[in-house]
């Protein structure tokens, strides 16, 4: 058992403090409705503390929106109005350091279907590899949902979103769910929530809103489903 303990616990530290995962600026991917102005997010960092008023240049689509400082925490914010919907990439530049995010631009009232990556997507709880069938199935739903993964554990969002590259998923927006807070910021945008694909812990959170919702484990108030092929027959 204490020879488990210790594996467990060095997986998580290599998921949340992966190599090379120092940076120096970060941006945050983000969902927003189309003609409706956002606040792009970016944060600026030394190598463990985030670090305040260093200048911050953001682009959108590789079109410059002009520079701005980070606050005293670190922040750096800069208005921008998504003109249509679908991805646009989101870069920051500070000094030498660079990162890349993305915002997902929407028409009022679309329904976003929401997939915990480590509720769902992977195979268990120590493997780092993802359940069989998954990347297909996402790629599929992409084609007549809007798709939004969630990181709802110890994993940080860059190693998440790594994860997925190395995976080779579709390119999505990545958001963390904080506790549920998401569903209820979707919602505050006009948004709605067509489906919901997780962990117990984070369908349980979105009880309130009767969202459809589907899980590989057994939770009230969702479909319990054996692999991803019946999640994509029966959203489809």
């Amino acid at each position: 058992m204490r020879v488990l303990g210790v594996h467990v616990c060095l997986v998580i530290l290599f998921w949340v403090f992966p190599a090379g995962a120092v940076s120096r600026v970060i941006v945050e991917d983000m969902i927003a409705v189309e003609d409706e102005q956002v606040m792009l997010r970016a944060e600026t960092k030394g190598r463990l503390f985030s670090k305040g008023g260093q200048l911050v240049e953001f682009f959108v689509d590789e079109e410059s929106l002009g520079k701005t400082l980070s606050g005293g925490d670190g922040v750096a914010f800069k208005p921008f109005t998504p003109t249509k919907t679908g991805l646009h990439q989101v870069r920051v530049r500070s000094g030498e350091a660079e990162d890349t995010g993305l915002l997902r631009s929407l028409k009022q009232g679309s329904g976003i279907v929401f997939v915990d990556v480590e509720g769902c997507l992977l195979d268990g709880p120590i493997t780092r590899e993802p359940r069989q069938g998954s990347q297909n199935a996402i790629r599929m739903m992409c084609e007549k949902f809007p798709i939004v993964f969630l990181q709802s554990g110890f994993v940080s969002l860059k190693a998440t979103k790594k994860w997925l590259k190395e995976h080779e998923f579709v390119e999505l927006p990545v958001i963390a769910w904080r506790g549920g807070a998401v569903f209820d910021r979707i919602l505050e945008k006009g948004l709605s929530i067509e489906a919901i694909i997780a962990s117990p812990k984070v369908i349980e959170s979105a009880r309130e809103h009767k969202a459809l919702s589907f899980s590989f484990r057994p939770v009230d108030d969702a479909k319990w489903v054996k692999d991803w092929d019946e999640i994509g027959r029966l959203l489809n």
